[in-house]
């Protein structure tokens, strides 16, 4: 029982390492997607600010020439014009695309940024079947509750030692306060199932013939404590 249950403790510590591992290589993966997809928009964002620049360009020098074909006025009326539109602009305006507002916020061409995200901030996929028990690969066998609270539930029996009792660590565990933490155990080995009462309180039960170990046939009834089940053999 004990060499059972340090070996599940270090089968389950082994498998968290290996996942652990796991989420270390996707996020490592993530970071590089994230690298990718700054580098892709920056591509595609240099067309756009370059025709932004054009048209930039193009506006500015469409009011040059509208200026230039009115009548100039003097120097000193337009002076306090031009302060008045600097002031009006915050002294940053440099035409309709370029110019910043006054909230501080920045123009399209800084929108995307380079965000480099931990292993935290994403979804990480794990394989689960490096996680799943062993045990369900080898079944040999069930045991059926016919009574109480657990009535028609089964329980898988595999090749080797199966403990049932109530204890958390059992590899089947009952509910009936009659039951020792570990009060019997069923063993499968070269093709044959032997039931080993485990020194408990109130006694196994085979047929309704108090034992202390004997083989099990399919269809045998057991009894422990007030549950009672019925044994089936797969082989």
């Amino acid at each position: 029982m004990v060499v059972d249950f340090f070996k599940n403790l270090v089968r389950y510590r082994v498998e968290g390492a290996r996942a652990k591992a796991q989420a270390k290589v996707y996020g490592v993966k993530a970071r590089a997607q994230s690298k990718a997809a700054a580098k892709f928009n920056q591509a595609i964002d240099a067309p756009l600010n370059k025709a932004k620049a054009k048209a930039q360009k193009a506006a500015g020098g469409a009011k040059q020439r509208a200026q230039d074909g009115k009548p100039r006025k003097r120097a000193a009326a337009n002076k306090p014009a031009t302060r008045a539109k600097q002031n009006k602009g915050g002294g940053d305006s440099m035409g309709w695309f370029s110019r910043k507002k006054d909230n501080g916020e920045s123009s399209q061409a800084g929108a995307y940024q380079e965000v480099e995200m931990t292993p935290a901030d994403k979804t990480v996929a794990i394989d689960v079947s490096s996680l799943v028990d062993d045990r369900s690969q080898d079944v040999v066998g069930w045991i059926v509750c016919l009574n109480g609270a657990l009535r028609g539930r089964d329980f898988r029996l595999v090749t080797g030692r199966n403990v049932i009792g109530t204890a958390a660590d059992c590899d089947v565990v009952l509910t009936d306060p009659y039951l020792s933490s570990k009060h019997m155990a069923i063993r499968h080995e070269n093709g044959e199932f032997l039931l080993i009462d485990l020194d408990s309180t109130n006694g196994s039960f085979v047929n309704d013939r108090r034992i202390s170990k004997t083989e099990l046939i399919d269809n045998d009834k057991i009894r422990i404590g007030r549950t009672e089940l019925k044994f089936k053999s797969l082989f």
